[in-house]
């Protein structure tokens, strides 16, 4: 029962005396600013992450199957199992080509589709008479829509007159916008007949799956025994820069928070030494009392560090609430130029945890340093009784 009035006595003095600590006060305010903008950033970034790794597998696939050739034969193996898993997919022939138009020329990568398979949200309802084509490499070619485009084949060449690489003739019948510069500056898309006939090669190279599968079906895909030697690759596996860079972007956040943190500690640690020593003779009197010095001592220590506990859980609880704000209400923040019109915000329980104790616990380590060396300066109050004297 003696320990509440302690605390309570120490929590009026911390805010609400005349003589109050200041920079101990700042210090508490530093931490509550630490945990809240750690959740805070941490939902940002890991919802700007996500978003943009979403969009790139709705374009490129979650999985790749590619044959080291053109296959012809039946994939009726592959299909099946992505069909009982309810996998969308679609077998394609894809190449490298140059597109000309007048004056015009640009590198792209060609995507002939086999149209009987189920085509990507991004591609649905598109007009596959003709050619779909990004919007950006569509503005760099100047091509106008319905207009026929030169399409070559640098690695295939005829020998007329010479090696000469050989190309066919194609309308423009849609665009397509991804909000992904790398495709939509680079790719295209046709029936998989077009680049069949720019090629002259029959059959697919490629399997693209737009779904995450389990391990068991990931083995049984490639247990298959196929006529054409293949391999299969996960998006991360075929975009392993990119997984390396966000890594690395949570990390560098990570350690400027923690620095962050470091500081705030750093404030936490003089306030307390100035702290005890302004209360020193207030723990005599709790000590003159009846309360051991032993209890004083770690009492000062346990007042401190659920001091720091509920401060940082504030601080979270605030910053959670703020990052639910942004989701309903971010898209009245965003200018247009942005792809994301409302902030995109991915709160989980790891990123909870850490933004609650990465601040409380530097603030615990340095905290207890204090209490180490306030414990040691005041061995006995004996001798502080005999100085009041």
């Amino acid at each position: 029962m003696r320990v509440w009035p302690f605390f309570n006595y120490f929590f009026k003095y911390l805010f609400f005396s005349k003589t109050r600590q200041r920079l101990l006060f700042i210090a508490v305010t530093g931490l509550f600013i630490s945990a809240f903008s750690l959740v805070v950033i941490q939902g940002i970034m890991g919802g700007l992450q996500k978003s943009l790794v979403a969009r790139s597998k709705s374009v490129h696939g979650s999985y790749l199957i590619v044959f080291e050739s053109p296959t012809h034969d039946s994939l009726e193996d592959f299909k099946n199992i992505l069909i009982k898993e309810d996998a969308p997919f679609f077998s394609e022939l894809e190449t490298e080509v140059m597109l000309k138009y007048q004056n015009y020329v640009a590198p792209a990568k060609i995507h002939g589709l086999v149209l009987g398979d189920e085509k990507p949200p991004f591609l649905k309802d598109k007009d596959f008479s003709g050619l779909v084509i990004g919007n950006d490499l569509a503005s760099k070619l100047k091509l106008p829509f319905l207009d026929e485009i030169q399409i070559i084949s640098p690695a295939v060449t005829d020998s007329l007159m010479g090696e000469v690489p050989r190309f066919i003739f194609e309308n423009l019948s849609d665009y397509v916008f991804t909000e992904l510069p790398e495709v939509d500056e680079f790719e295209i898309w046709g029936r998989v007949e077009v680049v069949q006939n720019l090629l002259r090669q029959k059959g697919v190279n490629q399997i693209r799956v737009f779904k995450t599968l389990p391990d068991s079906v990931i083995n049984k895909l490639k247990e298959i025994n196929f006529s054409t030697p293949f391999r299969m690759r996960s998006w991360e596996e075929m975009n392993k820069a990119l997984v390396w860079s966000l890594n690395l972007e949570t990390k560098v956040m990570l350690f400027l928070f923690m620095s962050m943190s470091l500081l705030v500690a750093i404030a936490i640690t003089s306030g307390l030494l100035i702290f005890y020593s302004k209360i020193r003779r207030d723990l005599m009197s709790f000590w003159i009392l009846g309360m051991s010095q032993e209890m004083l001592l770690k009492l000062c220590f346990r007042f401190v560090t659920i001091l720091s506990g509920i401060t940082c859980c504030l601080g979270v609880v605030i910053g959670i609430l703020t990052l639910k704000l942004l989701d309903l209400h971010g898209h009245d923040l965003m200018p247009d130029i942005f792809v994301e019109r409302r902030f995109p915000v991915e709160v989980s329980v790891f990123s909870i945890l850490l933004s609650l104790f990465i601040p409380f616990g530097v603030s615990v380590i340095f905290s207890f340093l204090s209490y180490l060396n306030f414990r040691k300066e005041n061995q006995s109050f004996i001798s502080v009784v005999r100085s009041v004297g």
